[in-house]
């Protein structure tokens, strides 16, 4: 085993003792999220995140909240959204940035354009973000995004038609080739247009990844975004049935070849995104964001220390709202030190931990309150000092990502969790 598998395994295997123990979480007695404190406020940028749990089809390797649409339903659901907004509004918050996740978020993209068009009128919104999938690159759906929309998130995930028929992709959104025709098609309408791309896959080679990586050189989107293969516990076993076990040795070397792939075309925005030179920069939420607010069933919120999550249950959000109460049920409360050790990983991760920006936003002495992690980063090769901040070496750079990797599939057995609390009638 090589020095920067151990240092991985080692940072992985922590990293999935934390997620364990801190996204363990307890009942809430609020009706409604805190408010924010009006002398923060003022110095703070908040990102509104809006979930749109609706998909017209399932895919069962998914931990995101989400239902099989019924128009009925999700009409009725973009009301109660639309309620929640209002009363973080009420609350005093205010955001410059707004981020759309799904499910499919623009099942009815009337709808969506509604809810955006409040947030505007609302918030001082200067960024908004969407995600999206291949079904729904059709020019007419992106030009009523226009002044909407600035960046738009399609989640591609492999041109390969193998890959697309074991995860049971080809047959929901076409082969590759179809896919490659509706970017090409619709790149220019909005401001920025990133693709979502994984790797990873069982039986995937280096053929097939570079396959994947000719494609998008080509189509020149905005920004790409690669990542590696995850799975919670249960998902893992769905994989493994469908298309095979994961192969985290090859992890790093896939991770390798997008670097050097890319290097010529794209500039790295984190560990795992990238931005087409000569493109607009714009960098990730979970980066520039440290506190955000969450609305809708299955969204998460995370303010002053504490990680909020909305109920799963499409029956119990609308009872809540429809009774002036906004969707929290769930909630966890972190040391200082745990909120610290976290913005380190996130800010490595989007490739700089700047000291003085910790000792501005979160009035901590970067090297003396982290001083064990710093000294372990540095002494493994992961990061170097530069003037007032530290940066992640190239062996870094993929250690962040899988440390994040291992973050992201903590936050998915939390869904998977809170999903199978569900019955029927909360569906």
């Amino acid at each position: 085993m090589t020095r920067q598998n151990f240092s991985t395994q080692f940072v992985n295997g922590v990293m999935r003792y934390a997620t364990n123990r801190y996204l363990s979480l307890q009942r809430s007695e609020l009706t409604k999220l805190p408010a924010p404190n009006l002398q923060k406020v003022k110095n703070k940028n908040y990102l509104l995140y809006i979930h749109v749990p609706f998909c017209a089809t399932l895919c069962t390797y998914c931990s995101f909240n989400r239902f099989l649409f019924q128009e009925d339903k999700a009409r009725a659901y973009f009301t109660n959204l639309r309620k929640e907004m209002q009363m973080v509004k009420d609350l005093g918050y205010d955001f410059n940035a707004v981020y759309v996740g799904g499910g499919t978020t623009s099942i009815l993209p009337d709808e969506l354009c509604k809810t955006l068009d409040l947030a505007k009128s609302l918030f001082n919104i200067k960024e908004v973000s969407c995600e999206s999938d291949p079904n729904h690159l059709q020019k007419e759906i992106l030009e009523s995004f226009k002044g909407r929309i600035d960046r738009l998130s399609v989640g591609v995930q492999s041109f390969d038609d193998g890959i697309l028929r074991k995860t049971g992709r080809y047959e929901k959104f076409g082969s590759g080739e179809v896919t490659r025709q509706k970017l090409e098609q619709v790149i220019g309408i909005l401001p920025i247009l990133n693709v979502d791309l994984i790797f990873n896959f069982p039986n995937q080679t280096q053929e097939m990844l570079a396959r994947d990586l000719e494609i998008i050189q080509a189509l020149k989107p905005n920004q790409l975004t690669t990542y590696p293969l995850m799975s919670s516990p249960s998902v893992k076993s769905i994989l493994k049935r469908s298309i095979g076990e994961i192969d985290l040795k090859k992890e790093a070397q896939f991770y390798q070849q997008i670097l050097k792939t890319l290097s010529s075309d794209f500039i790295p925005l984190s560990s795992w995104a990238f931005s087409h030179k000569g493109s607009e920069i714009f960098d990730e939420y979970v980066v520039d964001n440290d506190e955000y607010v969450g609305i809708g069933s299955g969204s998460f919120s995370f303010l002053n220390g504490t990680l909020y999550i909305n109920t799963f249950s499409l029956k119990t959000y609308a009872h809540r709202i429809q009774n002036e109460k906004m969707g929290v049920i769930r909630e966890r409360k972190y040391s200082k030190k745990a909120q610290l050790q976290y913005r380190l990983m996130v800010e490595l991760f989007g490739g700089k931990a700047s000291i003085e920006r910790f000792q501005t936003l979160y009035n901590s002495n970067l090297e003396r309150d982290l001083m064990k992690e710093i000294a372990f980063l540095r002494l493994s090769g992961n990061i170097f000092k530069k003037g007032n901040a530290y940066y992640p070496t190239e062996k870094g750079k993929y250690l962040f990502m899988s440390m994040m990797k291992e973050f992201y599939i903590g936050m998915d057995r939390v869904r998977e969790e809170s999903r199978a609390m569900l019955n029927e009638e909360d569906m």
